[in-house]
């Protein structure tokens, strides 16, 4: 493993390392590491052809197929950046994301080629819309496009720091931020965990590993990269499903799982889960928001394997924190709050709103020291230096660290609500819903769920006079929030909580919840 580690100096590098055997599986089609670096060159040349600028901004909406894999690498081989889009966010979005990146080419899969010509018409920069496994009048088709050109590799430095990938967060401005992850970020931090022979995620010849976390998350980009380097099947699931994972389980003998909590529930509420031949699964690693304690103890007596669990942001390249399966076995019963300890190579502290350190064991903002640390948040010179600062990555999450070096997550300080997942900002919310004329005041906030981890509720204070009820603030809602951020309960309130300088006190707010 160490070997395959040290043969990669970025991941342009990475479909190099296997030859002939099988790299990614999608439906029907299975290509080899040594089809998907010939793939990577050819899209690296096309790219080169269409007259981009160095550095640009390679966009793709869409479901997930081998081919997105074949444009990361292209964009890795080529110098140029892929932003991968949440095809689940609403046109508004993507198109200010299109717009922020300064993409200049973006590719679409068949379920977004008529949105493609309305983006086309909104962002002037892009160049060439490309239609990935369709072919839809005025997008060029992608394979007549990529086959054309050379499977040659592209002469390139191959320098580390360089961007290669831009994935956007929602902060609690509203507005998404570009975070710009260079070729290190995927790779330094887990190559000295390796050297160290830390106990991880053991990794073997044969495994194969579900690619059911989206590109457009980190967490997906970076379990797809590690999967690759370390010689796994990957099978790609365009878009997850209960019942689709536990048919590429059962089909495909995956051994290594990474989901997020609600990934987890909904396919253990599949009907099939009762019957399903589970047994080549060797590791189930999670992450990315909390796990109810009756979910993971339903998910280990259903997958009786080991288990595994991560922290870690878009910032810091995903992974800061990891609970390895001999500690996560150790803790179970105990009601332990733990997420983990930091991977080698890893600093963190806590601090309070000064930044600085705090005492063992009392609670304060997370920060990292990580060589995952991302490069910047594009185009926001204020936002990075109040992230990034000192080569520290400041969280925005409340925790503390114990007396074992474990880290405990106990808030989220800049209000990100986390639902199946995803990242939703309440300030967005709030702007939308100030739209509506009858509405005075809103504040969103992220209260427990069962189901999702977090659902968002509007606390709402109408216009004097208005009349509004809560239908009609539900219904305005679903007209411009995305369904996946939809809120799911409004409380008509006279005024909202405020202290003396008239913020809103959200916590008094979550009290009752």
């Amino acid at each position: 493993m160490l070997r395959d580690y040290d043969a990669i100096r970025t991941i342009a590098d990475v479909p190099d390392l296997h030859g002939d055997a099988p790299a990614l599986i999608c439906g029907e089609r299975t290509i080899s590491y040594a089809e998907l670096s010939s793939a990577a060159d050819r899209v690296a040349n096309a790219l080169i052809a269409l007259g981009v600028s160095r550095g640009a901004r390679i966009a793709f909406v869409g479901f997930d197929t081998e081919k997105s894999y074949e444009l990361l690498f292209g964009c890795a081989r080529a110098g140029f950046v892929f932003v991968p889009i949440n095809w689940k966010l609403g046109l508004d979005e993507i198109d200010f994301i299109l717009n922020d990146s300064e993409a200049e080419v973006l590719f679409v899969t068949p379920e977004l080629e008529q949105l493609a010509r309305q983006w086309r018409a909104s962002c002037p920069r892009l160049a060439a819309t490309i239609a990935i496994d369709g072919s839809a009048e005025g997008l060029i088709d992608y394979l007549a496009w990529r086959n054309a050109a050379s499977p040659t590799r592209p002469v390139l430095d191959s320098d580390p720091e360089r961007p290669v990938a831009q994935v956007y967060t929602s902060g609690t401005s509203g507005q998404p931020k570009g975070v710009v992850l260079a070729h290190r970020g995927f790779i330094e931090l887990v190559r000295e965990v390796v050297r160290a022979g830390d106990e991880f995620i053991g990794w073997k010849p044969g495994d194969s590993a579900l690619l059911a976390l989206p590109t457009f998350h980190v967490g997906g980009l970076w379990w797809a990269v590690h999967n690759l380097i370390n010689g796994s099947a990957g099978v790609v699931l365009k878009a997850f499903s209960g019942a689709d994972a536990l048919r590429a389980i059962e089909r495909h003998r995956i051994t290594k799982l990474a989901f997020v909590p609600a990934m987890l529930r909904f396919l253990l509420s599949e009907p099939a889960i009762a019957t399903a031949d589970l047994s080549s699964v060797e590791l189930v690693i999670y992450g990315g928001s909390p796990m109810p304690a009756p979910l993971l103890d339903k998910a280990q007596s259903r997958f009786a394997c080991d288990f595994a669990q991560n922290y870690g942001l878009s910032e810091t390249t995903n992974m800061a924190i990891f609970m390895p399966p001999s500690e996560h076995a150790a803790l179970a019963g105990t009601d332990s709050t733990a997420t983990g300890r930091p991977l080698h190579g890893v600093q963190v502290r806590i601090v309070d709103r000064d930044r600085r350190e705090v005492a063992r064991g009392e609670s304060g903002e997370i920060a990292f020291w990580t060589p995952s640390r991302m490069l910047e948040y594009w185009k926001r010179s204020k936002e990075t230096a109040e992230t990034l600062a000192d080569g520290w990555i400041y969280t925005g999450d409340a925790g503390y660290i114990d007396a074992n070096g474990y880290v405990h997550i106990t808030d989220r300080i800049k209000d990100l609500i986390i639902s199946a997942g995803e990242n939703i900002s309440p300030a967005e919310l709030e702007q939308a819903l100030l739209m509506h004329p009858q509405i005075e005041e809103v504040a969103v906030i992220g209260i427990p769920d069962k189901r999702w981890g977090e659902v968002p509720i509007a606390y709402v204070v109408e216009t004097p006079g208005s009349g509004l009820t809560k239908s009609d603030v539900m219904a305005y809602a679903r007209s411009c929030i995305a369904p996946f951020k939809m809120i799911y309960d409004v409380i008509l309130i006279d005024r909202l909580p405020r202290n003396s300088t008239g913020k809103v006190l959200k916590r008094v707010l979550r009290e009752p919840h």
